[in-house]
């Protein structure tokens, strides 16, 4: 019988979604409107608006969540790459948990994170940090990965049964990746 395969969990594919909104033919919230509308649409933001500041944090949440999603896929981030990872991500990730707190919500069933800022952007990205921490503890987390295709550093969530994916799609990066090998190898004979 076919193993079934498991759904991404809402929670993991907004943050997927979000990482996704850098692509190679643009940013999704490369601007404050394009941010609020994003944040709107996947309902993380109901009043407010984002401005230039707020945008750079957005992108600094999202650069390190990439960050964080390459290390899922036994990738070093703390390196230079000639790939375009940005090996300071992490570092400003960390410095921006700081201005985004979380706290208990022991009223809730079960209890959860949530955010503790009131300005909206902020609350937003709060919340898909919180998302994070939620996907830690289900033990989802690892199942979230960047390719490792360079020219494409896609978000995904590994469906495999021994989470052993690589690439976001075997039939695009996977097989740029088998073509390249097999040149290297026949140029070497």
């Amino acid at each position: 019988m076919p193993h079934a395969v498991e759904a991404t969990p809402p929670a993991l594919a907004r943050l997927v979604e979000f990482v996704n909104t850098r692509r190679a033919d643009g940013d999704v919230i490369g601007t404050p409107e394009q941010l609020t509308s994003w944040l709107r649409a996947h309902e993380l933001l109901s009043g407010g608006t984002a401005d230039t500041t707020a945008r750079h944090r957005a992108e600094g949440v999202r650069e390190g969540l990439r960050a964080l999603l390459a290390a899922n896929n036994a990738e070093p981030v703390a390196s230079p790459r000639p790939d375009g990872l940005n090996p300071a991500a992490r570092t400003e990730l960390a410095a921006l948990t700081a201005a985004l707190p979380l706290t208990l919500d022991v009223t809730s069933t079960p209890p959860r994170l949530v955010p503790l800022t009131a300005e909206p952007v902020d609350h937003a990205l709060a919340a898909l940090l919180a998302d994070v921490a939620t996907a830690v503890a289900a033990g989802t987390w690892s199942r979230l990965k960047t390719c490792r295709e360079p020219s494409c550093r896609w978000a995904f969530y590994d469906h495999s049964r021994n989470r052993g994916r690589t690439w976001c799609s075997m039939d695009v990066c996977g097989n740029r990746v088998k073509v390249r090998a097999s040149h290297r190898r026949s140029a070497a004979r």
